[in-house]
């Protein structure tokens, strides 16, 4: 008997395809040894599954519907069949998408999905924002995945930590391959996250830029009695009752370029001018601004004004005083004559004891040599010798 009407050797008649539906006890793939899969969503079958597919028109890759009894489901795809009959292993984070515990009942189903365009990911804490390059580490992690489906929270494990990212949107379809196809990649804000003032931040950078910089007073340089940190002036003239304001004596405050304590102060009302002229030096080297020469921003320090013969400096202030080691006030101009005088004494000494070492010269032959202290003498040969 040919048994037309039924199928032979578990093919269907005419050879159209059937689905492949199984249960099976699901267990996490730590149980298997294999704690490796939890950054992927491949799950682990036994070996009648494979037996069963190969006899079936399925399309490759083989992907699955992961379906439990509380009604949620998911999509995955297969590594190997070697798990137990009657069990198979699926990653750990797959059991919590599916709320079903160890050793619980799994629908597997074979299934045909289309490539994927778009993905929309959720991170679900403020950490992921720390990963210096996060679309890469996606890019990389997302190659142990075989599908995605909408509102599943994948896990992606990197640096020694796990990062769970919810499936906000998939397109063609809420459910789609990812294997060997090019899809946009989008991000949401993640779970926690704020987004921050930037105006604020601003005046605050500006306001603290400016919070510690010195006050300009009238006089040309910053205030002595007021800078920023200080309590404002009151209109008495005090500041806050405490610092007493700069008293003038009276006296008219230039706004020109002037020399004070022998630095060139410029006025604010004469930027773009020239020196003023009674500040204009009479002639090359007197004191004063060069009229051949560039203005200087700043003119030598006090250290460099020299001090004429009676002792006065050139710029017409008196000298500061010179004191000893002990703190004593001395008088240049006797230091200046004893200096002199041990200069002199010294070089008399020098002239009386090179005079007295008279060095005796001899004619020998026709050179001269110098005889030695002690009776040496200069040549030993026979011509020293008397007969």
């Amino acid at each position: 008997m040919f048994g037309f009407g039924g199928p032979a050797n578990g093919i269907p008649m005419g050879g159209g395809p059937r689905r492949f539906e199984e249960q099976y006890h699901c267990y996490s793939v730590a149980y298997a040894d294999k704690p490796h899969l939890e950054g992927g969503d491949k799950i682990i079958l036994p070996p009648s599954a494979l037996d069963t597919l190969s006899r079936l028109l399925v399309e490759y890759p083989m992907l699955f519907n992961l379906s439990s009894e509380s009604g949620n489901s998911t999509h995955s795809g297969v590594l190997e069949f070697s798990a137990p009959e009657g069990s198979c292993y699926i990653p750990y984070w797959v059991m919590q998408n599916l709320l079903i515990p160890e050793g619980g009942l799994l629908t597997v189903k074979n299934v045909s999905l289309p490539k994927a365009s778009l993905i929309k990911l959720k991170p679900q804490h403020v950490d992921w924002l720390e990963i210096s390059n996060p679309r890469a580490v996606l890019e990389h992690a997302l190659r142990n995945f075989s599908c995605v489906t909408k509102g599943d929270t994948i896990c992606i494990p990197y640096n020694d930590r796990n990062y769970h990212l919810e499936l906000k949107d998939v397109q063609p379809q809420d459910a789609a391959c990812i294997i060997e196809t090019d899809c946009n990649v989008d991000f949401e804000a993640p779970v926690g996250y704020v987004e921050p003032d930037y105006k604020k931040m601003a005046e605050d950078k500006q306001r603290e830029q400016y919070a510690n910089m010195p006050k300009q007073s009238r006089f040309g340089g910053a205030s002595p009695h007021l800078s920023a940190s200080s309590p404002a002036q009151s209109r008495d003239g005090s500041v806050n009752g405490s610092v007493p304001p700069l008293d003038l004596g009276g006296a008219e405050v230039q706004k020109g370029p002037r020399i004070v304590n022998g630095q060139i102060i410029k006025g604010d009302d004469d930027k773009d001018k020239g020196p003023d002229e009674a500040l204009l030096a009479d002639r090359v080297g007197a004191t004063g601004v060069q009229p051949n020469a560039a203005v200087p921003t700043k003119a030598p320090t006090n250290t460099y004004w020299a001090v004429a013969g009676g002792g006065s400096r050139l710029d017409g202030k008196a000298p500061s005083p010179l004191k000893d080691t002990e703190g004593n006030v001395q008088d240049p101009r006797e230091l200046r004559l004893a200096a002199a005088a041990a200069r002199e004494a010294a070089n008399k000494s020098d002239s009386v004891q090179q005079a007295s070492q008279v060095k005796r010269k001899s004619l020998i032959g026709n050179k001269y040599s110098k005889r030695k202290i002690g009776g040496a003498t200069a040549f030993n040969g026979g011509g020293n010798t008397m007969k």
